[in-house]
């Protein structure tokens, strides 16, 4: 009788992760329920390519040891360019791409949210925001909780 080979399953999310916090561990937890080893692309600095998205304030080095120390992710690979995330998908070939379920959301022509590599082979799998959690939140929090209790903060600055 010969051993029947079973193919470890890939999956992989990309992001900067510049904070972390309970929301990225969950869909880190959630992500290992559907592929064998996990991935995470890691991008440099959104905040080059889109003036949307703020500038980490973590150092990606950092941001890489801390993402390497959580059980759920098996590797760890930066990139910059959104072109640069393409060629890593193809690369790669994962079998599952995990999304946030905030890219299910129909944009203005009713049309799906696009997004990097939405034409590689990848199966989505979406996980949940019920959460509540996001690194702008999360900066934002806690810039109002700091001007809130450093009112000397926007003295010094003039705002205040």
């Amino acid at each position: 009788m010969s051993k029947e080979y079973k193919k470890e399953l890939l999956g992989f999310t990309a992001g900067n992760f510049d904070l972390l916090h309970p929301g990225y561990i969950n869909c880190f937890k959630d992500a290992k329920n559907y592929c064998d080893k996990f991935i995470v692309f890691l991008q440099n600095d959104p905040s080059l390519h889109r003036s949307s998205k703020y500038k980490p304030v973590i150092t990606a080095w950092d941001r890489y040891e801390a993402l390497m120390s959580i059980k759920y992710i098996d590797e760890v690979y930066m990139y910059q360019t959104e072109e640069e995330l393409y060629h890593l998908i193809e690369f790669w070939k994962p079998d599952i791409r995990i999304l946030g379920e905030d890219y299910i959301l129909e944009g203005k022509d009713g049309e799906a949210i696009p997004f990097t590599g939405d034409d590689l082979p990848p199966k989505i799998v979406y996980t949940t925001r019920s959460h509540g959690w996001s690194t702008t939140k999360l900066k934002d929090l806690i810039t109002k909780q700091t001007i809130k209790q450093n009112t000397k903060i926007l003295k010094e600055n003039g705002d205040g």
